[in-house]
């Protein structure tokens, strides 16, 4: 098997990965994240050309998690859905590798 340098799962993806972990079997679910943010100026730099100086925000993800939904929607998994399905064995998967 050649070296796989990056593994991709979309959110919903990731919310089923998370349900199974947590042997979650029912219930609608939705993937949600927090962010932590920070305003500072910023500046190119010394000594090199970049462009003014100005205020600037600089986004960190702190935390990844699922949270229980009421009305079915764009991110959410049907817990009962995932248990239905195979789990595909890891080395059949099919993954989308970047190396």
């Amino acid at each position: 098997m050649p070296e796989v340098g990056q593994i991709k799962y979309d959110l919903k993806e990731l919310t089923t990965l998370m349900l199974r972990d947590q042997g979650i079997r029912s219930g609608l679910w939705m993937i949600w994240t927090k962010f932590a943010h920070v305003v500072t100026n910023i500046a190119p730099p010394e000594g090199e050309p970049g462009g003014p100086a100005g205020p600037g925000v600089i986004a960190m993800l702190t935390e990844v998690g699922i949270q229980k939904v009421d009305q079915p929607g764009p991110l959410s998994v049907d817990a009962s859905e995932v248990w239905k399905e195979k789990k595909p064995a890891a080395s059949k998967r099919g993954r989308r590798r970047s190396e």
